[in-house]
This record gives structure tokens, sequence and C-alpha cells, in this order.
């Protein structure tokens, strides 16, 4: 029976049918521990895992304070990324 539901919730598809749009776009709490993280490059601990944005453990104010901090995490671990991609192949 557990298995069967675990099943059913797994291939539970759910489709949105709309939007409150960014006028009532708001974040949750929790996420990806940020002491678990390199603040430089966004990887975690277990190396060549990184996690940006909404999955890591940040709120910040209404305003747009989200969303820079989704920008400017995705940027950094860009540019990590990036910076380790040209040191393999020099």
């Amino acid at each position: 029976m557990p298995s069967r539901l675990a099943e059913r919730l797994v291939r539970w598809e759910l489709t949105p049918t709309g939007s409150e749009s960014y006028k009532k776009a708001e974040v949750t709490a929790g996420g990806v521990d940020t002491r678990d993280l390199s603040s430089q490059t966004m990887e975690s601990k277990q190396p060549g895992l990184y996690f940006i944005g909404e999955v890591v453990d940040v709120t910040g104010w209404l305003g747009g304070y989200n969303f820079q901090w989704a920008w400017a995490s995705g940027f950094a671990c860009a540019q990590a990324l990036v910076a380790y991609q040209v040191a393999l192949s020099i």
C-alpha cells in the first residue's frame, strides 16, 4: 500500500492555471543553510554541487531584494564555474 501511494505521488502532475503576478509575489523561508555553502562560489561542502537563488535559506524584504539575491547568487556561481572550466583547460 505505501509503495502504491508513493508511486501515485511521484506521478501526480500539477498544472498551474494562473498567477497572482509580481504584485503579490513573495518568498518562502527555509532551504539550504548558507553555512554549508561558499559565499564566493555557492558551492556546497559536497564538491561540484552548487545551490543558488530561492533554494538557499535567504529571505529579504519585499521589493526586489529576493530577486537581487537570486540573480547575484546565480552570477557568483556562474563566474566560479567558468573559472573552474578555464582552470581545467590550462
